[in-house]
């Protein structure tokens, strides 16, 4: 009986052991799969060279200038103020020309003098009863006089600031009776009949473009009205880089939409499917800081599915180009399809595996 007893004891420490044993194995697989470093990833995709590219534009006037007087005087009259329309021709400010009204009158004198002398110089020369010496001289001042009455009466009509051209009056720089300076600024002219849109260009996208192919439909849209778009047309591009952001300015123009004020300095969003050339096009656009660097290669991690979420890191050279709106350009080392570690790089290694 005690031994049977014994055997029973003997049977069930085995038992025990046995789905102890089982139970660890299962813990210890279970904590190797737990130690596999999580990692995010993105697919990649083609690049397509004639998607639809969008850039931030800043609004302008098609025409601006800042109007000023041509002589110095105190301001008399002020005809507008910001945000008034003007037309060509219109008065814009007078001056006090009681100085020049002055100076006119005694150029005025002169001049009668002058020309009074000249004439009977020329009655005289015929009879040479004056030398020509004499007579050059009655000449010369008589032009001399002519040439002040005729700046005397133009400063006289400088003492009126002119519209140069139709437009609004977007900002004024001095008020009545103040003191003005020959040239200096007395208000800034709009025209906004229609309205430039500039877009700068990267110069990574601007080598690229296809001059052979006119390109497509180029459209504006305004935070501020979404749900409308507005069609552009090109006007003129720089050919000289901004020598701090490397890119072109290309301005586009659109008329003025009559149901909403556009002003200059506003913002809009310009779409535009830019046929680029493909042959020198980038094969992918990346996020900056997915691309590693060691020494003077760029590289990044590559993720190999080897089961449902684990998969193998590799490690890729590849060959960057600009850095632009979209991303960094690729131009080699990676393939259509493949899964780029997006997150978790700094904790990973060349053949590690990883779940993802």
């Amino acid at each position: 009986m005690k031994k049977k007893i014994s055997i029973i004891r003997t049977l069930i420490l085995v038992t025990l052991s046995v789905t102890m044993l089982i139970s660890c194995g299962k813990e210890d697989e279970q904590a190797v799969v737990e130690q596999l470093r999580p990692v995010r990833t993105m697919l990649l995709l083609p690049v397509d060279a004639a998607r639809v590219h969008e850039f931030t534009a800043v609004v302008d006037a098609s025409q601006k200038a800042d109007l000023s007087f041509k002589v110095s005087g105190q301001l008399a009259e002020f005809f507008v103020k910001q945000g008034d329309r003007v037309v060509k021709g219109d008065v814009i400010a007078r001056l006090d020309d009681t100085d020049i009204s002055i100076q006119l009158n005694e150029a005025r004198a002169l001049y009668e003098k002058a020309r009074s002398e000249y004439t009977r110089g020329r009655a005289l020369i015929k009879k040479n009863y004056i030398s020509k010496v004499d007579f050059g001289k009655l000449k010369a001042s008589y032009n001399a006089a002519q040439a002040q009455l005729e700046g005397a009466k133009n400063n006289l009509r400088y003492t009126e600031l002119i519209a140069s051209f139709d437009g609004v009056i977007a900002k004024t720089y001095t008020e009545r009776f103040q003191e003005i300076s020959a040239k200096s600024a007395i208000v800034r002219l709009h025209d906004i009949s229609k309205i430039k849109l500039l877009v700068d260009i990267p110069e990574s996208i601007m080598i690229r473009l296809n001059k052979d192919n006119q390109q497509s439909r180029v459209i504006a849209v305004f935070n501020s009205i979404p749900e409308q778009s507005f069609q552009l047309t090109f006007s003129e591009v720089t050919t000289l880089a901004d020598e701090v952001t490397k890119t072109y300015q290309v301005i586009f123009l659109m008329d003025t939409p009559k149901n909403y004020t556009i002003l200059p300095g506003m913002t809009a969003v310009v779409s535009a499917e830019l046929n680029i050339d493909s042959a020198t096009a980038p094969s992918f656009y990346l996020p900056t800081n997915i691309v590693l660097k060691q020494g003077e290669t760029h590289y990044v991690f590559v993720l190999t599915k080897v089961a449902e979420g684990k998969g193998k890191i590799t490690k890729k050279v590849i060959t960057i180009g600009e850095i632009t709106p979209l991303g960094i350009e690729i131009f080699s080392g990676l393939e259509q399809g493949e899964l780029v570690v997006t997150a978790g790089m700094s904790k990973i290694l060349d053949g590690m595996m990883v779940k993802f």
